[in-house]
């Protein structure tokens, strides 16, 4: 047996041994999640707040566990140049990164806002990945991806060095999770730190332009009566679970914020999962499906149509596909509500569909129903699209231009015309505002051969 074959061997052994190791942990996670929702119906109420506080403290201290490693390792990145060291680095760091996930996932029960941390989890977790299909094709890591590593190192280490300081406080028994979520907590105020720009993070696309979005204060598209828990499992059986029959849904509690939801879970056959409806209107904000993935029998054209078909099939009208990536047999699709030939990134959900099965496996509308209106068609457009680009991208090839409404980072809506091209392979988006013909944002695209903007 030659080197590089028992090289390759040992990485493997690796890998499986990491992935080995995350399963255990998010296994736990889960127990842990479950234990606080199931808790939500016992009758002991000192029991109660008892095993809350231990569940949400496991999650906290594994979070911060997985946040160290995540620092640790992005911080050897900077001195590592070797190729077989760097992916073992990598993929711990993916790894630790989807168990920070799952973490805050768990500790969105309570009902506190983790999206802006998970999203930067997941980002985390996604560029790694990225760096490790490049080094798995022989290229070397460039200087641009050295910077990147050492700006999300940065803000890893902002957030454990406050995340830390919330540990002293809970071992002195200053801090206590038994008000957890609710206004001015500590930790939700730590965890939103990266939402509202107190810890800066490269801004880079993995999922398509704004899939962060944007929130207002309040859910404009929430429209109706409120419903009960019961009505909720009707709707969810009957409008958002069609693909799966004769499905077994089970309450499992509320969710309180401004975004007030019934949380769910369900089986059908093998499958599984968890899903959020709005008490306003009973309306659809996330669908999280377990289900085994292997072949695809589908295309991604046809992935696509699914996701659009569903969208039309449960109310939302005017949704047009403009991002999707396939990884594992299984398509995300970011979707669009489209008016006038405008793009509205604000009102966007995002869809993942078996490529197996054709069922659809995933949905998050929340930002859809922070901002969904149909707008009175009022735009200033004082800006040709010739006119928006004779003002030149450097040594950027323009390959697409069309008109696109983005959130502002301050608050609000913007059109602009959304400029796409490349340099050196990298994929860039300008947006240039319709009404001034000054450039309003730039993002760069992190992507794979698998992802593609859809036009």
């Amino acid at each position: 047996m030659d080197s590089n074959t028992l090289k390759e061997r040992m990485s493997v052994k690796k890998i499986v041994l990491y992935a080995l190791i995350a399963a255990v942990a998010l296994l736990a996670i889960a127990v842990i999640t479950l234990g606080v929702l199931l808790g939500s119906v016992t009758d002991d109420r000192n029991g109660l707040a008892v095993n809350r506080e231990n569940a949400y403290l496991s999650s906290y201290y594994t979070l911060t566990d997985s946040l160290l490693q995540i620092e640790n390792n992005l911080g050897k990145m900077r001195v590592v140049r070797t190729p077989a060291l760097q992916s073992e680095l990598l993929t711990k760091t993916a790894i630790d990164a989807e168990v920070a996930e799952q973490c805050l996932t768990a500790l969105s029960v309570a009902g506190a806002d983790m999206q802006g941390t998970v999203k930067f989890c997941n980002q985390v977790g996604d560029y790694s990945l990225y760096l490790l299909r490049k080094l798995d094709g022989d290229e070397s890591l460039s200087e641009t991806d050295y910077s990147t590593l050492s700006k999300l190192y940065e803000a890893t280490y902002s957030l454990g060095v406050k995340l830390n300081s919330l540990s002293d406080k809970i071992s002195s028994g200053e801090y206590s999770f038994a008000d957890f979520g609710k206004k001015d907590d500590e930790f939700a105020s730590i965890a939103s730190d990266i939402a509202d720009g107190a810890i800066e993070y490269p801004a880079l696309i993995y999922d398509g332009p704004f899939s962060d979005g944007l929130e207002d204060p309040d859910p404009v598209a929430l429209e109706g009566e409120e419903i009960d828990e019961n009505e909720g499992k009707e709707i969810l059986k009957n409008t958002y679970l069609t693909d799966y029959e004769n499905a077994s849904v089970s309450f499992q509690g509320e969710l309180d914020g401004v975004l007030q939801c019934y949380s769910y879970t369900f089986r059908s056959g093998k499958a599984s999962g968890n899903a959020l409806l709005s008490k306003k209107g009973g309306k659809l904000v996330m669908l999280d499906v377990n289900d085994t993935v292997s072949s695809p029998a589908f295309t991604k054209e046809q992935g696509v149509e699914l996701a659009v078909q569903y969208c039309k099939k449960t109310g939302l009208v005017g949704m047009k596909a403009v991002w999707s990536c396939v990884t594992d047999s299984e398509l995300y699709v970011n979707l669009c509500y489209e008016q006038d030939g405008i793009i509205f990134y604000p009102d966007m959900v995002k869809i993942k569909v078996s490529l197996e099965t054709g069922k659809i496996t995933g949905y998050e509308g929340r930002e859809y129903l922070y901002n969904h209106t149909e707008r009175d068609g009022d735009y200033v457009v004082a800006v040709t699209e010739e006119e928006a680009l004779a003002v030149g991208y450097g040594e950027m090839t323009v390959e697409s231009v069309r008109l696109a409404v983005i959130p502002l980072n301050a608050g609000g809506e913007r059109l602009t015309y959304e400029v796409y091209g490349t340099v050196d392979g990298y994929g860039f988006f300008v947006y240039v505002d319709a009404a001034t013909g000054q450039d309003v944002r730039v993002l760069q695209v992190i992507d794979s051969d698998e992802g593609e903007l859809l036009m």
